[in-house]
């Protein structure tokens, strides 16, 4: 088996006394989409903050292509190549769809002074914001206003400026919560296309059939912890999965 692309060792964040990630280990493989998975409240959003930069650890390390990156700040990180998405999609609503993925690339020029007061408009950038909005399948809708965006496209939207610096790994949290069965089903095959072109891909939901669905591998969390890893199959038939999400009093009433 090839290097992990990703690795977190020990992983921990604690918030006053609540261990919120408590000794995550996990490897996430090139090419693989990995699910991250758990009943609410399980550490898996702030999992994605700890790889991102947002929070720094209480314990552990996190490294990424040999490199430890746990303590970076989240540019940093995102320059290495890790882009994510958020719960929560919030636009630019008064700029454009084009104009939101350009912002993003802004990211490139943003640790410098001098560049971060050139031109932003130009026809290169456009070009290459474009190209990323046809992977997404939003290029017919570059001029519109973010604010008028339904939430499928809201999401697509999240997607793209990930991928503006997501080129090795996209974290997506939650990226098919809220949508309709045929959004649901669009936005699956973006995904394996994302992962066809070679961005790896780590995400958190909770549609149990998407995520069986899509997923290579799943880790399950529970109280900050690990409580098992494996392929779709064997998870779903977990005893510790199944009392994590039903609680062992409405599993014994089920059965």
């Amino acid at each position: 088996m090839s290097q992990p692309l990703l690795e977190t060792k020990d992983l921990s964040k604690h918030f006053g006394g609540l261990k919120a990630v408590d000794s995550v280990s996990l490897q996430i493989y090139p090419g693989e989409i990995l699910g991250l998975l758990g009943p609410n409240g399980a550490g898996k959003t702030v999992c994605f903050n700890l790889i991102s930069g947002v929070y720094r650890p209480t314990r552990g390390a996190i490294w990424f292509e040999g490199k430890r990156i746990d303590g970076l700040p989240p540019h940093q990180v995102a320059q290495r190549g890790i882009g994510r998405t958020f719960q929560i999609v919030k636009p630019f609503g008064s700029l454009t769809v084009l104009e939101n993925v350009l912002v993003a690339r802004g990211i490139r020029r943003y640790n410098s002074l001098s560049r971060m007061w050139r031109q932003w408009k130009t026809k290169d950038e456009e070009k290459s914001a474009m190209d990323i909005l046809e992977k997404v399948g939003l290029q017919d809708l570059a001029t519109r206003k973010a604010s008028l965006l339904p939430l499928g496209n809201l999401r697509r939207l999240e997607i793209a400026r990930a991928l503006v610096v997501g080129t090795r790994l996209l974290l997506l949290d939650e990226s098919f919560s809220g949508l309709r069965h045929e959004e649901i089903l669009k936005l699956d095959q973006l995904v394996r296309r994302i992962r066809e072109s070679g961005v790896t891909i780590l995400l958190i939901e909770h549609n149990m059939r998407v995520a069986m669905g899509i997923c290579d591998r799943i880790v399950v969390l529970d109280h900050g912890k690990i409580i098992a890893e494996g392929d779709p199959v064997s998870i779903q038939e977990d005893e510790r999965v199944i009392e994590a999400y039903l609680g062992k009093k409405r599993r014994d009433v089920a059965a």
